[in-house]
C-alpha cells in the first residue's frame, strides 16, 4: 500500500512538472549581448561624445581563439555591444593600437521558468584580472 502511494505521488509530481514545461523546440534562448562602456575616472564616455578618445569605427573585439567577434556600436547606450559564446571565455577589446582590455567570463547554465532547455549565462566577469559586477553592461574605467 505504501509503495503504491509513493509511486502514485511520483507520477503525479512528474506529470505536473512536465505539463508546466514548454516543448524544448519552443524555448530557444539567446543570451543578451554584453554592452561595454569605457569611461574616464570622472565618468565621461571615452568612445562617444565630446570627451571621446577612441574611434568606435576602429575598435575590435576578438576571442581567445583569435577570432574576430561581431560587434556593433550602440550610440544610444554609448556602448560597444557583442555576444559571447561558451567556446571562448576570454575576449579582448582593442580600443587602439596601444590600448587593449581583457574581459574574462565564468560560465554556467540557467533555466527559464517555463522552459525545458538550459541556456548559457555568465556567472562571473573579470576586467583586466579584476572581478567586477556580472551584468549585461560592463563599465571599464580608464
Amino acid at each position: 500500500m505504501k509503495k503504491s502511494l509513493i509511486i502514485l505521488s511520483l507520477i503525479t509530481g512528474l506529470s505536473v512538472f512536465l505539463q508546466n514545461c514548454a516543448p524544448c523546440d519552443d524555448c530557444e534562448i539567446t543570451p543578451a549581448p554584453k554592452e561595454v562602456k569605457v569611461v574616464s575616472k570622472t565618468g565621461d564616455n571615452l568612445i562617444f561624445g565630446s570627451s571621446s578618445v577612441y574611434n568606435p569605427d576602429n575598435i575590435e573585439v576578438k576571442n581567445d581563439l583569435g577570432e574576430v567577434v561581431e560587434h556593433f556600436t550602440n550610440i544610444n547606450n554609448g556602448t560597444i555591444d557583442f555576444s559571447f559564446a561558451v567556446k571562448s571565455d576570454t575576449y579582448f577589446l582593442k580600443l587602439s593600437a596601444t590600448d587593449t582590455d581583457t574581459i574574462v567570463f565564468g560560465f554556467g547554465k540557467d533555466k527559464q521558468i517555463d522552459c525545458c532547455n538550459e541556456f548559457d549565462v555568465t556567472k562571473t566577469t573579470k576586467i583586466n584580472g579584476k572581478l567586477v559586477s556580472n551584468s549585461d553592461q560592463i563599465t571599464i574605467v580608464k
